[in-house]
């Protein structure tokens, strides 16, 4: 009786903290049981539930994770974790319920692809974002420094790299039609807008408009999506090209939150300007992928290949050519409020015409959530091309913040 006592007066939910970060789930659990004057804190249910999870009992993680959402409703997370729950105990019903109770709250592209995996339909068949945002861009042009452009060409005047502060809008509209309603079959469509407004250099705003569509399957674990679509871009000053495509891709969901995906893709080129169409060219590409889902947060690694060919006989320089791209990121919850994301991507570019690049990007963008749907966020982005073609050996940095709101 005395070591119980002591055990429930010293009990505590840092305690608990502390078990679970060390791994040593039982007694995590035990101190949980014991902190009954914190039992009104829904982190310690949450710690309870995973620490049930990580041990395989999943009936007291499901009534730990039930506890949580009573206590905190707004708790996605454990929501999430829930319907992951509902859906290996085969209680169907309650992990369909689960997730269209989610179709509310503002939801990472991860947990929302896991999230139909496990209901097998969409959680709305009408989805929508729109964000809108300032930023500067030190080199709009994507150009070479002028003194290396001089050199290259032996000229004087080259202008060399402009900068620009600009407003963007991105926009997207997506519909899902379900043939079964416990999934299997569908056929979805999906609209997007890309509009770059420069204040100073007009001559490179840039308009992208992208409609597909594309018909599916959705197993128990994994889905498969085939859209044909088009693209339609405007730079230059000129209604520069559509791009025809069909990219299939399968989704997996993997044991312990991963979720592989493999792409395939065919696309062609065909510009309007007659001063542009030797550029004219196809392209085919293999990608694959893998997510490692971690609560609200993840890690992604992602792995392309790329390659071009010219469709004209007496095509423009450097349009044949294989690229190689490599990228991966972590989105991490600093606090309940404040999102950052870091995302790298590296591109080795080989050309028919004896010309080598390498690309390095890296990015680093912060959000704060709020009202579900709604997300303010700030952004910086460093761009570096080394090339042993001087004109396309550049730099640039893209500073943004702005406003996002999904639907």
């Amino acid at each position: 009786f005395l070591i119980s006592l002591e055990l429930f007066l010293h009990a505590s939910f840092t305690n608990v903290q502390s078990y679970y970060d060390s791994a040593e789930y039982e007694k995590a659990i035990a101190e949980a049981r014991a902190s009954t004057d914190e039992y009104s804190n829904p982190k310690l249910h949450l710690l309870w539930a995973k620490s049930a999870q990580k041990l395989g009992r999943l009936d007291e993680a499901m009534s730990a994770y039930e506890r949580v959402v009573m206590l905190d409703e707004t708790n996605i997370d454990a929501k999430v974790e829930l319907a992951k729950v509902y859906d290996k105990t085969s209680r169907i019903i309650l992990a369909k319920e689960t997730t269209k109770e989610l179709k509310n709250y503002q939801l990472t592209f991860e947990q929302r692809n896991a999230m139909e995996l496990i209901e097998g339909t969409d959680i709305q068949k009408i989805k929508s974002k729109a964000s809108i945002s300032f930023g500067y861009d030190s080199n709009i042009n994507v150009s070479a420094k002028a003194d290396e452009l001089n050199d290259y060409y032996n000229i004087l005047g080259s202008n060399g790299e402009k900068s620009s502060s600009f407003t963007r809008f991105n926009g997207s509209l997506s519909y899902t039609n379900d043939f079964d309603d416990d999934g299997g079959s569908y056929a979805r469509g999906d609209f997007k807008v890309y509009n770059q407004n420069n204040f100073n250099e007009h001559y490179y705003d840039m308009f992208i408009g992208t409609l597909d569509f594309g018909l599916g399957y959705r197993g128990d674990g994994y889905n498969i999506f085939i859209p044909i679509g088009i693209d339609k871009v405007d730079y230059l000053d000129t209604s520069l090209m559509q791009q025809y495509k069909i990219e299939p891709r399968i989704d997996v969901k993997l044991e312990n939150d991963y979720i592989f995906h493999f792409n395939v893709a065919y696309k062609q080129r065909v510009y309007n300007d007659s001063e542009y169409k030797a550029m004219n060219d196809s392209s085919y590409t293999l990608g694959s992928g893998l997510y490692y889902l971690m609560d609200k947060d993840f890690i992604y690694v992602n792995l392309k290949y790329e390659n071009f060919s010219s469709e004209k006989t007496l095509s423009a320089l450097f349009i044949d050519k294989q690229m190689l791209t490599f990228s991966a990121g972590i989105n991490y919850s600093l606090y309940e409020w404040l999102n950052a994301r870091l995302n790298y991507r590296y591109r080795d570019a080989t050309y028919d015409d004896a010309r080598d690049d390498t690309y390095n990007q890296i990015e680093l963008k912060v959000s704060h959530f709020f009202k579900d749907k709604y997300e303010l966020f700030i952004s910086d982005r460093q761009v570096d091309n080394s090339s042993d073609y001087v004109p396309a050996n550049y730099s640039k940095n893209i500073a943004m913040f702005g406003l996002s709101m999904s639907y």
